[in-house]
């Protein structure tokens, strides 16, 4: 062994330094490991503490708390006066314009000025009839006292014939007795008998047909004086007959009228909004002239969630709202909370809505907490109809959930 190695080097192994001996290692190696392990610290906490929001974006749009109401025209027609402004307050039952419908006959004129004009010319006619029945009945008043009075006097005059010719009766009889027994005396013959039986009879046949035409006449005189009794009943259905016909007239000339122009009023009291309409416009039965808002109502935001998004929307949830007029790059996102979530679904072809549907939707309503957009150090009010995009809040779970989210659905299946 010490023929292989010189003796210096076999005396250099075998001394040794005195102390620990430590290796040295550059300043830049240190400040890396710390560097590193703070990151390694860092990432567990953020995948712990920090929290990752999984979000459905809808659609909606801006309506009043309580309600708007649109005013839609009842028909086609062209406007013809507009008695409102925008932002004008209106009252219940206020004029808000006044319509014209146009008709046209092949022979150039208006139809519903023919139509209206036939019906006054009935309604004129209509209310001579009723002045000559106030007339006509007088003079038929008139006419049956006449008849009254002159069957009275010929009822009294025939009573007195009928006296008198009663007692000429009894006469007759009296000389008919007298007759007989002068016939039995042998003073009077059978000729002279028969003459005064002759005479009697004759009499008598005169007093039958004056007592038949006394009663005759009593038969009339009670018929004139029911006449009398019922001419101003007969007279009242005459005279309501042509008033309700007169009525009808008059409701044929409002309809008629209303088919040539009609006034649209206000259903409620409010503020005009969205003013679409100036005179000599057409108006069109699916359009509304404008909408009506309630004064110093608040504004909610209605979203229209997809039922695939709808899952897990509960009340309560945080939305964040964009508003298309105020671009959210320049104008930022506004925020509000789920005030109530619709049961039922609406379709497409069931609802008319700001926003085009093309697919079932549940109806969600949320709270703002501003009513103002702020727009270059101003503040913006919102206006009902604006349409928005929003963000719903609809699940909430750590960095560290979501990155084992496979692995926590691989122990649920197990």
């Amino acid at each position: 062994m010490s023929d292989l190695f010189r003796k210096e080097a076999i005396e250099h192994q075998g001394q040794k330094l005195d102390g620990e001996v430590t290796i040295a290692t550059h300043l830049s190696f240190n400040w890396i490991l710390g560097l590193i392990l703070l990151i390694v610290v860092v990432g567990a906490t953020y995948l712990v503490v920090g929290e990752y929001h999984r979000k459905e974006i809808v659609s909606g749009y801006l309506r009043p708390t309580e309600g708007l109401s649109k005013v839609y025209p009842l028909g086609q027609g062209v406007i013809d006066e507009v008695f409102v402004e925008e932002g004008e307050t209106v009252e219940k039952g206020q004029l808000l314009a006044r319509i014209r419908m146009e008709r046209i006959l092949t022979s150039g004129s208006d139809m519903n000025e023919a139509i209206l004009s036939e019906l006054v010319k009935q309604k004129d006619i209509l209310n001579r009839n009723l002045i000559n029945q106030a007339a006509l009945a007088k003079v038929q008043s008139e006419k049956l006292i006449s008849q009254i009075n002159n069957t009275e006097f010929q009822l009294s005059q025939a009573k007195k014939q009928l006296l008198l010719l009663k007692e000429r009766v009894s006469l007759s009889e009296n000389r008919l007795k007298d007759t007989q027994v002068l016939i039995e005396k042998g003073f009077a013959s059978q000729s002279d008998l028969e003459s005064v039986r002759d005479t009697l009879l004759a009499i008598q046949q005169q007093a039958e047909d004056l007592e038949g035409r006394v009663l005759s006449q009593n038969e009339s005189l009670s018929q004139l004086k029911f006449e009398k009794q019922q001419l101003p009943f007969n007279q009242q259905d005459a005279e309501s007959q042509l008033r309700s016909q007169l009525a009808n007239i008059n409701q044929q000339i409002t309809q008629a009228s209303a088919q040539q122009s009609y006034d649209v009023r206000s259903n409620r009291s409010g503020r005009v909004s969205g003013l679409m309409v100036k005179p000599g416009m057409i108006a069109q039965s699916t359009t509304p002239l404008m909408t009506i808002l309630p004064i110093e109502a608040a504004l909610e935001a209605v979203l229209l969630v997809p039922s695939r998004a709808f899952g897990f929307v509960q009340q309560g949830q945080n939305t964040r709202i964009r508003y298309q007029a105020f671009p959210y790059e320049r104008f930022g996102i506004y925020h509000g909370n789920i005030e109530s979530v619709s049961k039922s679904i609406l379709l497409p072809n069931e609802v008319n809505l700001p926003v085009a549907l093309r697919e079932p939707v549940y109806q969600v309503v949320v709270e703002l907490k501003e009513q103002n957009a702020k727009a270059y150090g101003a503040s913006v009010p919102l206006q009902a109809g604006m349409l928005l995009e929003a963000d719903i809040m609809v699940d909430s779970r750590t960095l560290f959930e979501w990155l084992f989210e496979p692995l926590y659905t691989i122990k649920g299946a197990l």
